[in-house]
């Protein structure tokens, strides 16, 4: 019997901080996404470089990595000068922390002007909450393989 109750406080245990754990990140991935891709297609570099921690990381598929959110700023400041682009974020899934959100998805680059696919691949977000209750993205990866994806 005393191995079921502590089994059973346990459980109730898991379930309460598990409760906690979700009403304290009640957060839409595609939201986030969302954010980033207002910033991007408007080409507000203040913007979007305001989405990133001051420490964060941009890692561009086969390309340098970038540290802090004005290397990043001035990453995505000459990208808006290439082919006029807009990006597409579709999120695929999502894992959620308390004070972290890692979000998956489908990126698309097109030519505003002319529609032309400019590059497509996957991208992973880590979002961070900070001390003032903001989510900021702490890490941006970006993949572009050369051969598509094979369906499965």
């Amino acid at each position: 019997m005393k191995r079921f109750v502590i089994s059973y406080l346990v459980a109730l245990e898991f379930l309460i901080i598990s409760g906690m754990a979700s009403a304290q990140n009640d957060v839409d991935p595609q939201a986030l996404a969302d954010r980033w891709i207002q910033a991007y297609n408007s080409h507000d570099t203040s913007g979007l470089s305001s989405l990133y921690a001051e420490d964060a990381y941009l890692m561009m598929h086969g390309g340098p990595t970038y540290k802090g959110r004005r290397a990043i700023g001035e990453f995505w400041q000459q990208d808006f000068q290439e082919s006029n682009p807009i990006t597409t974020l579709a999120v695929t899934h999502s894992i959620d922390g308390v004070d972290m959100v890692l979000v998956h998805g489908n990126y698309q680059v097109l030519n505003r002007d002319t529609g032309l696919l400019l590059g497509q691949g996957r991208f992973a977000h880590i979002w961070m909450l900070n001390e003032n209750g903001e989510w900021m993205l702490d890490r941006d990866l970006w993949n572009e393989p050369f051969e598509p994806y094979a369906s499965r």
